[in-house]
């Protein structure tokens, strides 16, 4: 389909979805004999908004890709090791645009731009008198989105296979498309050859690669009339809203820099964030080492008073021993009573008789009674303090040692105590 005397002026690009933002009233310029020319500006156009360059870039490759990963910087860097084998033939800038993410992986194309075509004129003046005294405040805002040139036309081709050509007065640019998917880009220059001739040539090229021809459509930048802006609108927003990808899509040095700065924050970022792990490891490492010498410092001690304890008091026993200390203590206890074999069983339960019965006030309750040939060990309660200790004063009389070793108030039985009795 070609379509004639198209006129771009007043266009006016309502509810185009970018990035989930609504664009209203899109300003397009095209570039063409060095120039920005052809200013679309409804009204009521945002200063800040960017504007839409199409742009017929002779350099321009694109091509698909499929990565087990969809991490923007990971597909960047695999596209970059892909074209390092063809580096020698020139330097060529990479924009990646992610079509599908499946799993963790991602589905894309990349178009490929000599980043010599990357600077885009300057504007130079309002192309007609009727335009005098409107001010290009956008032109040359930073922001600016530049398109391939045939890239929002791709609607007008059914189920979106076919061959969309961009003609001006010096380019011939085309994107063949298979099922809403570029596939391949091509340019000539106008004086060496005519759209029949490239439609031709994608008949030819179709055939031997085996693919689905298609429609072709031809956009004539040259030849413009007011009857055709309402198709061209519809053509365009049905590109969008088929193709949501293309909004995404920016062929700009602008864009390049943001990719690479982006790429760099990331990187310096993860080197950093390298770097703190690093620094936490050798924290944890420290901090595991010095509760080893810990652990080893106790168990050195231990092992020292196991083994002063059996040099001093059991030079024949073996084994490890739970609690030197408190058998070194009893050890000396006995000592101090002058070897004594301790008292009997029956004795002591003579003793404690004789307690409740020189006191019959006492209120105690004997839950656990340990008895051995050194002493006793009592666990009990009693209603207050003073009973406890009225208790462990009538033992200090019949023994070497009465000692209150754990005392706790309990709610509903007044306290619990265990006194330590040797002989």
């Amino acid at each position: 389909m070609q379509l004639k005397n198209f006129n771009l002026k007043n266009l006016n690009f309502k509810n185009l979805k970018k990035s989930g933002t609504e664009l209203d009233n899109i300003e397009i310029m095209r570039v063409s004999q060095g120039e920005l020319k052809e200013f679309i500006k409804p009204g009521n156009v945002k200063k800040s908004a960017p504007a839409i360059v199409l742009a017929p870039f002779k350099s321009l490759s694109v091509d698909a890709f499929a990565f087990p990963f969809s991490n923007s910087k990971k597909v960047r860097e695999a596209l970059k090791l892909q074209v390092m084998p063809y580096s020698a033939a020139g330097s060529v800038e990479i924009f990646p645009v992610v079509l599908e993410k499946i799993g963790r992986g991602a589905q894309g194309v990349v178009w490929y731009v000599n980043p010599e075509e990357l600077s885009l004129p300057e504007y130079k003046g309002l192309e007609s008198e009727s335009d005098i005294g409107q001010e290009p405040t956008r032109v040359n805002n930073a922001n600016n989105i530049v398109w391939p040139a045939p890239l929002p036309f791709v609607s007008a081709l059914t189920d979106g296979t076919g061959v969309v050509l961009w003609a001006d007065e010096e380019n011939l640019c085309s994107i063949l498309w298979q099922d809403y998917k570029p596939v391949l880009t091509r340019w000539r220059p106008r004086t060496r050859s005519t759209p029949e001739k490239e439609f031709a040539w994608f008949d030819v090229y179709c055939k031997d690669r085996e693919l689905e021809r298609g429609e072709s459509f031809m956009f004539d930048a040259l030849n413009i009339n007011d009857a055709s802006l309402k198709i061209i609108s519809d053509i365009v927003r049905d590109s969008i809203a088929k193709c949501p990808w293309i909004s995404s899509v920016n062929l700009s040095k602008s864009a390049l820099e943001g990719a690479i700065g982006l790429e760099r924050a990331v990187s310096l970022m993860t080197r950093v964030a390298c770097w703190i792990l690093f620094m936490g490891v050798i924290a944890l490492a420290g901090s595991y080492l010095k509760l080893n010498q810990v652990n080893n410092r106790i168990a050195a001690v231990r092992v020292q008073s196991e083994s002063l304890y059996k040099e001093v008091f059991e030079p024949g026993r073996t084994g490890r021993i739970a609690n030197p200390l408190s058998l070194a203590r009893d050890k000396l206890a006995e000592l101090q009573r002058g070897g004594s074999e301790g008292r009997g069983f029956e004795d002591m339960l003579s003793d404690l008789g004789a307690i409740f019965t020189e006191d019959p006030s006492m209120d105690i309750t004997v839950e656990i009674l340990r008895y051995n040939s050194e002493g006793i060990d009592c666990t009990g309660s009693a209603p207050d303090m003073s009973t406890i200790l009225t208790f462990r004063r009538a033992w200090e009389s019949r023994a070497s040692l009465a000692q209150l070793d754990n005392t706790q108030s309990v709610s509903g039985v007044g306290y619990r105590f265990d006194l330590r009795v040797r002989w």
